[in-house]
């Protein structure tokens, strides 16, 4: 298995984890935390962070829900706008 597929539980980082089998873990290992309290990240629930300021300047599933946003704002404003008139800028009447 390669490196990509591990992540480090935020819990007990000596826990190196398959990361499809996170979710699970974190439900397992959470009941025998005992340190400061984390937070779970909106845009990946297998975020566990104690900063979220801080975590979402880099959460790549927060940086690229904020690109999606920004492509369906920019299509969204590409529709014509209408003349003073009421008809669409291309029809000629």
């Amino acid at each position: 298995m390669s490196d990509f597929e591990y992540g480090i539980c935020p819990y007990d980082k000596s826990h190196r984890i398959l990361l499809f089998r996170m979710p699970k873990h974190l439900i397992k290992c959470e009941k025998n935390y005992c340190g400061p309290p984390l937070q779970t990240c909106k845009y990946n629930a297998t975020h566990r962070v104690q900063d979220m300021e801080k975590h979402l300047k880099e959460c790549d599933y927060y940086l690229r829900s904020i690109e999606n946003q920004a492509v369906q704002i920019a299509l969204r404003s590409r529709i014509p706008p209408k003349q003073e008139d009421g008809h669409d800028v291309d029809t000629p009447f």
